[in-house]
């Protein structure tokens, strides 16, 4: 590639393509793959490694614990009723799209931060931004925005 092309995908912010292109251009000489397939599978690479990355940034800043995914949790000491409701919540993901919120209740140690990062990793493959925090950081953001008088409420002051 010249260096004029590399700066250009540099330039538009195509670093898949910069990294595939060549390896690609060879598997379509060898295919016989016109310009417009070769075109496509380097836009297929790009559109990938934005989805990834968008993932990734996403999972950082929702702070969500690696490991605490459904397939690490252990559903057997749940009642019937609660893993109903987590199907439900795992097939049907329109409670996010409408900004639902999910509320986890019980004692300690239940597996509801797990539930709640296993939820949150999901949303974030779907392509939904979520963000999981305690309930005591909630208050506190709450209460620390009312001492600094940047509380904005629900109220039209608005004559």
């Amino acid at each position: 590639m010249t260096d004029s092309v590399a700066l250009l995908l540099k330039e538009l912010r195509l670093p898949a393509f910069h990294r595939h292109h060549q390896s690609l251009w060879e598997i379509a000489v060898e295919k016989n793959w016109s310009h417009v397939d070769y075109l496509a599978a380097l836009c297929e690479y790009e559109l990938s490694d934005r989805y990834q990355r968008r993932t990734q940034k996403w999972l950082r800043e929702a702070k969500l614990a690696a490991n605490k995914t459904f397939s690490a949790l252990d559903q057997s000491e749940f009642s019937h009723r609660c893993n109903t409701a987590l199907a439900k919540l795992q097939q049907d993901s329109d409670w996010a799209h409408h900004a639902d919120n999910v509320l986890l209740i019980g004692p300690s140690s239940t597996g509801k931060t797990h539930i709640a990062n296993a939820l949150g990793h999901q949303l974030t493959e779907q392509g939904v931004r979520c963000k999981l925090f305690p309930a005591i950081a909630l208050v506190q953001d709450l209460q620390q925005a009312k001492r600094d008088l940047d509380l904005i409420t629900g109220h039209d002051t608005a004559g």
